[in-house]
């Protein structure tokens, strides 16, 4: 007999535990369980293995508002995140509802049944399915099976190790080597700083620069908060105080983007040593935020260039060689070892293709409803965070929204719901539902769904519109409710 759930969620990190304590407190007449596919819960914080992996958002927003997070370090490494989302799950009874080792193969919506199927291959390659009438992915918006394939010339010629952060090898022994590490994200920005401490030389190859901003790992304002207030009350105020000032400088720089620019160039100016040209290797040619502003704690990152086995390189590759990389301007960088920080391979639902009534939907034709559903897709949610402020903030309010519509669905009778966009609308103004600039979203655009920028067809824009959105906004707009017959009810 297959088991049937009132919602089935997809993937427990830290928005798979969020959704189901969300489903706990707000739901809890209503049956779930969590599918993780790997053997333990974290998502990215279990996952990645490469040098000094760690948040670059602020824990007390990062983490859930529900769990304050108490460690006085608000920049944290891996470990301590891991640990944090292990206890929130073990002390609010989540981890018993969670499912190892459930990798989803299939997902199959029946519109006689309003139901999902979900085929699975379940521990000692045994397959089984399970059915749900809500399905919630939460298993972000990358692939955890391929990383970003960029095209590297020569890479076959190298005759050293080739590391890419994503498939980190855990017995890399680095110190001592020649490292070069390719590329300018937050991945990038945190490996080399770590990396550098041991290695005999360590070179950051960027294509462009990025912008880089220093918080303090340990807040003095946070902390002063934590010692001098009771605990009930230092939570809120903390967490208020950091969502005040990131919601100041996100809307600063999204407003006055060229007073954020020179304001942030100075700053990395300020901290990096004279020998290093920011007007060439720091000088993006983007607005802040039009790509993701990358956070170091304590300065760290521009540290390493106060280091003699430290140095940046901007330009394009040429060739891989043998022992090394060979630059567009004929520059050579000697390594042993390349680590190509190139980025994720960018896609919904893991790139697993839903099937609707017997036909596959392509994600990159759907319309995303208020950045939480799809059209075609009933009763499916993708709980996603934000880009420009901390990504769990964008999940709670994914979830939170599509409670609300399930509330509603129960309210009135329906069975099923599902956003249906406007047909005869202006489709010309269609563009992908995350508009960074970045390589590794260029790059998927044809696998992400579409957005008009006007409500509801919208992705994560800000937690203040979001919370706007989530208390006022019409959940029956772009919003088709399907009431069995025999119902007397009406939407």
């Amino acid at each position: 007999m297959t088991d049937t759930y009132e919602f089935i969620i997809v993937g427990a990190g830290l928005s798979g535990i969020n959704t189901a304590y969300r489903l706990k407190t707000e739901v809890p007449e209503a049956s779930w369980t969590i599918l993780e596919g790997r053997d333990r819960i974290g998502g990215t914080w279990s996952f990645f293995k490469f040098p000094g992996i760690r948040s670059d958002s602020q824990l007390t927003l990062f983490g859930f508002s529900w769990r304050p997070w108490l460690n006085e370090k608000d920049m944290a490494s891996a470990s301590l995140i891991l640990e944090y989302i292990e206890s929130a799950a073990r002390d609010e009874g989540i981890d018993k509802n969670i499912q190892f080792r459930h990798h989803v193969t299939t997902i199959n919506w029946s519109s006689e049944e309003q139901l999902w199927t979900l085929g699975i291959e379940a521990p000692g390659k045994r397959h089984k399915t399970l059915k749900a009438k809500f399905l919630l992915n939460c298993t972000g918006y990358y692939n955890y099976d391929k990383p970003l394939q960029t095209e590297i010339p020569g890479i076959d010629r190298f005759q050293g190790v080739v590391a890419h952060p994503q498939f980190w090898p855990e017995d890399l022994d680095y110190a001592d080597k020649r490292i070069v590490v390719v590329g300018s994200g937050a991945t990038t920005i945190t490996i080399v700083p770590v990396i550098a401490k041991t290695a005999a030389h360590v070179t950051m190859l960027q294509r462009s620069p990025s912008y880089v901003l220093s918080l303090d790992s340990v807040s003095p304002t946070g902390s002063f908060i934590k010692r001098n207030f009771p605990a009930w009350l230092a939570h809120p105020v903390n967490w208020w105080r950091c969502f005040i000032m990131e919601q100041m400088f996100v809307t600063f720089s999204l407003t006055f983007p060229n007073a954020s620019r020179r304001f942030v160039r100075a700053e990395m100016r300020r901290q990096l040593p004279a020998s290093v040209d920011t007007d060439v290797h720091f000088n993006p040619s983007y607005p802040p935020f039009d790509q993701r502003l990358c956070l170091t704690p304590d300065n760290e990152f521009f540290k390493a260039f106060h280091r003699d086995n430290c140095d940046i390189v901007t330009g394009k590759i040429e060739t891989v060689v043998a022992d090394g990389i060979v630059t567009k301007s004929g520059l050579k960088i000697d390594a042993d070892i390349i680590v190509t920080a190139t980025g994720l391979h960018v896609e919904l639902l893991g790139g697993r293709i839903p099937i609707v009534d017997g036909a596959p939907v392509k994600i990159s034709e759907q319309y995303a409803w208020k950045g939480a559903m799809l059209t075609n897709l009933p009763n499916a949610g993708s709980v996603t965070g934000y880009t420009t402020s901390s990504w769990t903030l964008g999940a709670d309010a994914t979830v939170r929204l599509i409670l609300r519509v399930y509330k509603h669905m129960k309210r009135i009778g329906a069975t099923s719901v599902m956003p249906v966009f406007d047909e005869v609308g202006d489709k010309s103004r269609a563009k992908p539902v995350v508009s960074h600039s970045s390589t590794y979203f260029q790059n998927a655009r044809d696998r992400l769904p579409k957005i008009t920028g006007d409500a509801p067809w919208y992705g994560r824009i800000s937690p203040l519109y979001d919370m706007w959105q989530l208390w006022f906004g019409s959940i029956t707009k772009g919003m088709k409710y399907t009431i069995p017959s025999s119902s007397k009810k009406n939407a």
